[in-house]
């Protein structure tokens, strides 16, 4: 079996090759997502639209707002 293992770096290649804005990174979805399946979502929609993918990198950020403000709440308060 010759399976190859992609790391992020050459997910980010990939997105400079498609035009992709520098400013989004495959470690910015990563943090910004709420789980796999959001990265796998927002991964796909940037690969289809690499012109948007500011604009949709910043809309998952605010979807996902509330949910960073209550975990740095609990970690406050641990």
């Amino acid at each position: 079996m010759n399976a190859q293992l992609l790391k992020e770096s050459d997910f980010n290649e990939k997105m400079r090759k498609t035009k992709c804005s520098k400013a989004v990174t495959v470690q910015r979805v990563c943090r910004i997502a709420q789980n796999e399946k959001e990265v796998r979502e927002v991964l796909e929609k940037i690969w289809r639209s690499p012109e948007k993918s500011e604009r949709i990198l910043a809309k998952i950020a605010e979807k996902n707002r509330e949910v960073y403000e209550f975990e740095k709440m609990l970690e406050r308060n641990l």
